[in-house]
């Protein structure tokens, strides 16, 4: 008959062997907040996961894998260590091998997300951000009514009118595959498993910024291998016309949220993109309150866009352009908003420039952060590792891996009217 193992033996087992792993990687015990020394990587562990495996093989995956974030990790003491430690755990693994191959991917899934963490997600600072449980979101915003009027004495009350637009968002894969030979694992002297793997996280980082910048300007577009669809955002405009797109010269009517011909980022047109959102309006015509606080430009305008928006201290002038867009250096008199010698009209508002690395080059668009452009998160980035001792595992000695994450950007109903688009990038600025 086998004997039992009561939970104060496992307790004790997990315990020994994480103990010993930590003495074999240099681990202080415990962690301490704040010191470097004793900092380990985040490790994801879903909650099927956590109830397949087990809490003590759970524990000892975040125990044993912390260790692939320091900048000294071995692969091969990490291997023969975890490969020790797995076949004790049988309380819930009949094979320890199995036990294994968890840990190994739980290892390179922590890698993988301390590199997508380096990766400065730059549609955060842009984006109303979503979380979904669901394949799709419906969004369903209504427009505020009519505003109230005056009632005489004996007169029925104005009956306001609410026009909503509906849309759904759904959430798409995203991921790709690397492939580890055996070796590199056995001999690994050099960081060939740190270098390899930061591709499964610094790539999703990455592919999330340009998708996101992409899909904001609403055209389709590429890059690298990431093909982004043009935006199907719809609406209506105050002449009841249909807009296709988040952008039209006659979204609010007579005017619209973009210009007639898209310009160069300077004080002028940004006055104009200014004075539009402030007069955006609702399919009734009605008035919607934007407070525009986000310039988002694209790296050629990265120093440009804080002159204008956001001077350094004791720099109240915009130093580029001279007077109105007629005057010259001749001519020019001082005083004019943001012309020699004239205050600069954006300074104190509180503008933030942001600089989105995969717009198309010289674009930009002013706007309130949050408001209409969603980026919707349905699973957080993980690691897959195909099945071992099958496919190339079998045929090759090899290990492979699998990034993946789901996601949408888009514009949900309505929500263009909080963003002016300057410049989609067809027409060049100048340095």
């Amino acid at each position: 008959m086998p004997q039992e193992i009561t939970i104060e033996q496992a307790v004790a087992v997990i315990e020994s062997h994480t103990a010993k792993l930590r003495q074999t990687f240099g681990l202080a015990t415990p962690v301490v907040p704040g010191d470097p020394a004793s900092a380990r990587g985040f490790t994801y562990i879903s909650e099927s996961e956590r109830d397949w495996y087990g809490r003590e093989v759970c524990d000892l995956a975040i125990e044993a894998c912390g260790v692939w974030s320091r900048p000294n990790f071995s692969a091969k003491r990490w291997f023969e260590s975890a490969r020790k430690s797995v076949r004790l755990l049988r309380m819930r693994e009949s094979q320890p091998e199995s036990a294994f191959a968890f840990l190994l991917r739980k290892g390179v899934q922590t890698l993988a997300n301390d590199w997508y963490n380096t990766v400065e997600r730059e549609w955060k600072d842009y984006c109303l951000v979503g979380n979904s449980s669901n394949m799709a979101e419906w969004y369903a915003p209504l427009y505020g009514s009519t505003v109230a009027a005056r009632v005489a004495r004996g007169d029925r009350f104005p009956e306001g009118k609410v026009v909503g637009e509906d849309s759904v968002v759904v959430n798409y894969k995203f991921g790709m595959i690397e492939s580890f030979e055996r070796e590199l694992f056995d001999d690994d002297q050099t960081g060939q498993i740190r270098n390899r793997t930061s591709a499964l996280g610094s790539s999703m980082g990455i592919t999330e910024n340009a998708y996101a910048a992409i899909r904001f300007i609403g055209a389709a577009g590429v890059y690298a291998n990431l093909s982004v669809p043009a935006s199907g955002y719809t609406t209506t405009n105050p002449l009841g016309a249909t807009i296709t797109g988040p952008f039209s010269t006659t979204l609010f009517g007579a005017v619209g949220n973009r210009p007639a011909a898209y310009v160069a980022l300077g004080l002028n047109a940004l006055k104009a993109a200014w004075s539009a959102l402030l007069n955006a309006k609702d399919p009734l015509g009605n008035k919607i309150i934007v407070r525009p606080d986000t310039l988002l430009v694209s790296a050629m305008d990265a120093l440009h866009a804080p002159l204008l928006v956001a001077p350094p201290a004791g720099v109240p002038y915009y130093p580029a352009p001279i007077g109105a867009s007629t005057q010259t250096a001749a001519t020019a008199a001082s005083g004019f908003p943001g012309g020699a010698f004239g205050a600069n009209p954006f300074l104190g508002l509180g503008i933030k420039p942001v600089v989105a690395r995969f717009l198309p080059d010289w674009a930009w668009a002013l706007g309130e952060r949050g408001k209409g452009f969603l980026f919707q998160e349905r699973d957080p980035l993980e690691v897959i590792q195909e099945a071992a001792g099958s496919g190339s595992s079998f045929e090759v000695d090899a290990y492979r891996f699998r990034s993946r994450r789901r996601f949408e950007a888009e514009w949900i109903a309505g929500g263009s009217r909080f963003w002016y688009l300057g410049n989609d990038g067809t027409t060049a600025g100048a340095f």
